[in-house]
């Protein structure tokens, strides 16, 4: 199945470099800039060098901007050889994005559409301003953690990266979900530094899947503090090098239907690595957790993962990749994930094969999907 796998991804790579001529622009920004989605997207929604500079400085460019659409639509198709129980081999899903300056102030939207039974909602929603004077960009409202591997914005495969999604005992709060709060982001030299200050969370099945009743009610209790550092350390040519730290703490109430009311004060710290050489990227992360009452009954329970990934850039639009993904909550989870994509603009196509490791009764799962963006007809 796997040499079936890359034969086909070869074939989409080939396809994408014989087909080289010029993207035509899409919403939002290319159109305001008048640029091709290539220029801010590897294989779209993955930013790349220019795409991250243009996020981390509020989403503008110091150049003549024209009309454009208020909104755009990000449709995908994805496909699962095996499905989880309750859900579907074919599941469609839209997200509706949204973006409008107002003075210096820039309005974004991510909403989703609703996708696998589930509801739509607001995903991500948030006001952004970005100050040259101190280089640091602010967010106000339901953004996304900085991680290294953003899972709404950035997104490279269908798969949850290692300790990303992870629940501690009864605190149902991933590093992956939204957060509502405040966000400065500061450049200082070849040092990125995040600092979050989160006083709620989003509520629901991440884009739309159908919501699973997990008989809890949990809020935030006291705000969630976080600190993210990124340090360039080397850059020369095509050969770049950098590592950073997270931390993040805070207190979760947590409600079970039918027990007592309780609170647990968790924290979760973290170590990023990552390097390139011209075409080659790898990028490793490891995560630790504490949780001081993850039960209700005073019980402190630890937990772990990270992964490690590489990815080869055979062409500037597309890639083959493998990572390896690990978390312990305590249960141990271990998979192989074996992807790639191209992007025949404003299209994305994309294959997967996870491969769990030590799991009985568990095969590999064939996947895929097929994303497009497309403009929507309100203009300003």
């Amino acid at each position: 199945m796997r040499n079936n796998l890359v034969a086909a991804l070869a074939a989409a790579i080939l396809f994408a470099a014989l087909n080289t001529a010029p993207a035509q622009a899409i919403p939002i920004f290319a159109q305001r800039y008048r640029l091709h989605c290539g220029a801010c997207h590897s294989v779209l929604p993955e930013l790349n060098g220019f795409g991250n500079y243009f996020r981390m400085h509020g989403y503008r460019l110091p150049i003549e901007r024209h009309g454009t659409t208020m909104f755009a639509i990000r449709y995908q198709m994805s496909y699962s050889q095996d499905p989880a129980a309750g859900t579907r081999r074919w599941t469609p899903g839209g997200i509706l994005l949204g973006n409008a300056d107002v003075g210096n102030i820039s309005l974004y939207m991510h909403y989703s559409l609703g996708a696998g039974g589930g509801p739509s909602a607001l995903y991500l929603g948030f006001l952004t301003d970005y100050n040259a004077h101190t280089k640091s960009e602010y967010r106000v409202g339901l953004f996304e953690l900085p991680l290294a591997q953003s899972p709404g914005e950035r997104l490279d495969d269908l798969q949850q990266y290692g300790y990303y999604g992870a629940h501690v005992g009864l605190n149902d709060l991933p590093l992956s979900s939204p957060r509502w709060g405040v966000w400065d982001q500061r450049t200082i030299g070849n040092l990125v530094a995040n600092v979050t200050f989160a006083v709620g969370d989003f509520q629901g099945a991440p884009y739309g899947g159908k919501p699973v009743n997990t008989g809890l009610t949990t809020y935030v209790s006291t705000p969630e503090v976080g600190v993210w550092l990124d340090q360039g350390i080397f850059s020369k040519g095509s050969i770049e090098l950098d590592g950073g730290g997270e931390a993040l703490e805070g207190v979760r109430h947590i409600l079970p239907t039918g027990s007592t009311a309780f609170n647990d004060a968790y924290s979760r710290y973290g170590l990023l690595g990552h390097a390139t050489l011209g075409p080659v990227d790898l990028q490793a992360e490891q995560w630790w957790g504490n949780d001081s009452n993850a039960d209700g009954f005073g019980t402190r329970q630890t937990s772990s993962g990270g992964y490690a990934r590489l990815k080869i850039y055979p062409v500037p639009h597309a890639y083959l990749a493998v990572r390896y993904d690990a978390f312990a909550n305590p249960i141990v989870t271990r998979d192989f994930t074996y992807y790639g994509a191209v992007m025949v603009a404003p299209f994305r196509f994309l294959l997967q094969e996870v491969a769990p490791i030590g799991a009985p009764g568990q095969h590999p799962n064939l996947g895929g999907a097929v994303t497009v963006a497309f403009p929507g007809p309100w203009k300003y």
